[in-house]
C-alpha cells in the first residue's frame, strides 16, 4: 500500500492506494465506478477506509461531461457534475463521460456513450496541470506516460479550459481568445497556441506522444466537410477516435504540436483535416514546419506531464 498527499489541493487530502501506480477508482461497467477495496482517503483529518471494491451510486452521466467524486458528512460516496476545477474542492477523484466509446481496434470509436477509461484520475495520479478535466492518460511505445486533451482547443479556453465537448473549434478563422480574456488573437499560429497551453499549465504534444495519442483511429480517412464544435459525431466522426478517447485526432484538423526535440523542438503538425482524405491518419506529420501558418484548417491540442509526488 502507498500513501500519497496533495499539496495543490484546496483541502488536505491523503490517499492510501492498494494498488501503486493505478487510480483508486476503477470502472466496474461503461457507466459505473467503484472505488478500489484497500483505499483509504484522509480529508481535513476525517479518515475513511474503503474494506472492498465500492461501487458509486449516480444520476445518469451527461455526454461530454467531467464528473468528480467525493464523500460527504455522512461518510457516503458522491458523484457530481465538475462544473468547477474539481482540485479547489474536497472532491478527492473523477472522470470525464464521452459521447463515444474508444477504439478497440483500429476503426476508431463506436459512438456510444460512455465513460472514457484514461480519463480516471485521483488527487495523486493525474496530470500536473492545475486542472484535470477533460484529459486522458497515454503511454508511448517507450513506456512514458502522459495526459492529453480529449478535445480540440475551443475558442473561448478562458471560459471552458483547453478542453471541452460541444465548443467552436479554434483555428485560423475561429480565432482563440487571448489569455488575458480581451479579444482574440491576430492568428492561430505556433505562438498562440503555446502561449495559450503555457496559461493553463500546459504543452503540446511531441510527435512521438502525437503518433501514441492517435492509435485506434481509422487510417488514411478524414471527415468530408469542416467541423465546428469540438468532440461532434456527425460526419461518422467516431472514426477518428483513437485508442485512448482522443476526439477529432485524426482527419478533422490539423493539430499544432513538435517535433519532441528535447532542446530545441520544432513547430510541427500532425493528423490531417478534412480535405485531406486519404493523407489523414496517426502518421500524418509535418515535423518542421511554417510557425507563423494560421488556417481553418490547423488548431491545436493540448498535453500535460504526469504528476510526480515526491
Amino acid at each position: 500500500m502507498t500513501t500519497g498527499i496533495a499539496t495543490k489541493t484546496a483541502h488536505a487530502i491523503g490517499i492510501e492506494r492498494a494498488r501503486p501506480g493505478r487510480p483508486i477508482i476503477q470502472l466496474d461497467d461503461q457507466c459505473v465506478v467503484s472505488i478500489r477495496g484497500g483505499t483509504v482517503i484522509t480529508i481535513d483529518g476525517e479518515k475513511v477506509a474503503f474494506g472492498r471494491d465500492t461501487q458509486i451510486a449516480s444520476e445518469p452521466f451527461i455526454p461530454g461531461k467531467d464528473y468528480a467524486i467525493g464523500i460527504n458528512s455522512e461518510g457516503e460516496l458522491y458523484i457530481k457534475l465538475a462544473n468547477e476545477n474539481p482540485l479547489n474542492g474536497k472532491t478527492f477523484a473523477g472522470f470525464h463521460f464521452a459521447p463515444s466509446g474508444n477504439a478497440t481496434a483500429t476503426n476508431g470509436g463506436d459512438g456510444v456513450p460512455a465513460i472514457n477509461p484514461y480519463s480516471l484520475w485521483d488527487i495523486g495520479f493525474r496530470p500536473s496541470c492545475p486542472d484535470p478535466r477533460g484529459m486522458a492518460i497515454v503511454e508511448t511505445a517507450a513506456g512514458k506516460l502522459f495526459w492529453a486533451d480529449i478535445y480540440l482547443l475551443g475558442v473561448n479556453h478562458i471560459k471552458n479550459g483547453t478542453s471541452a465537448q460541444g465548443v467552436m473549434i479554434a483555428d485560423g478563422d475561429d480565432l482563440p481568445v487571448r489569455i488575458g480574456g480581451e479579444g482574440t488573437y491576430d492568428r492561430c499560429h505556433f505562438t498562440a497556441v503555446s502561449e495559450i497551453y503555457a496559461h493553463h499549465g500546459k504543452r503540446l504534444l511531441g510527435a512521438e506522444e502525437f503518433f501514441a495519442a492517435a492509435y485506434g483511429v481509422k487510417e488514411r480517412a478524414s471527415r468530408d466537410e469542416e467541423p465546428t464544435l469540438t468532440g461532434s459525431l456527425e460526419d461518422n466522426a467516431a472514426r477518428f477516435i483513437s485508442r485512448w478517447g482522443l476526439f477529432d485526432i485524426t482527419g478533422t484538423m490539423w493539430q499544432w504540436g513538435t517535433d519532441g526535440h528535447p532542446d530545441d523542438p520544432r513547430p510541427s503538425i500532425f493528423g490531417g483535416s478534412w480535405i485531406d482524405g486519404s493523407y489523414a491518419g496517426s502518421r500524418g506529420a509535418h515535423l518542421d514546419y511554417w510557425a507563423e501558418l494560421s488556417s481553418g484548417g490547423l488548431g491545436a491540442r493540448g498535453a500535460s506531464d504526469h504528476l510526480k509526488l515526491d
